[in-house]
């Protein structure tokens, strides 16, 4: 499995737009992509203008067909468009070692199935 971690820092009051902005526009390009798994909206308990976007892909293959088509950086762009202070920094990941579950039926689950 593949993860792509985007740390979020938004203005003090605008995580709610953001959180908004995530759920309505970005989340459904995402999740219409071939090898999406899921995604978690993490929001900082401690500090009300943070948060972490996770998303799990089936595999680096399938993030990389998504960033071939422009997709992946637009809707990151788009998401700074509609709220130019935010900021938004993105690594990727190879899941190595899991627990639970709920991964494990994931990574059982064949490629077409996801």
């Amino acid at each position: 499995m593949y993860a792509q971690s985007t740390v979020i820092r938004v203005p003090l009051g605008y995580m709610e737009r953001m959180r908004e902005l995530i759920r309505r526009d970005y989340l459904p390009k995402v999740e219409a992509r071939p090898g999406f798994v899921s995604a978690f909206l993490m929001e900082q308990v401690d500090d009300a203008d943070r948060a972490e976007l996770i998303v799990l892909w089936q595999d680096q293959a399938s993030v990389e067909d998504f960033n071939s088509t422009g997709m992946l950086e637009a809707t990151l762009t788009g998401l700074r468009a509609y709220l130019p202070e935010a900021q938004l920094q993105r690594q990727s990941y190879r899941l190595t070692v899991s627990a639970g579950k709920a991964l494990e039926a994931v990574e059982a689950l064949p490629v077409a199935a996801v």
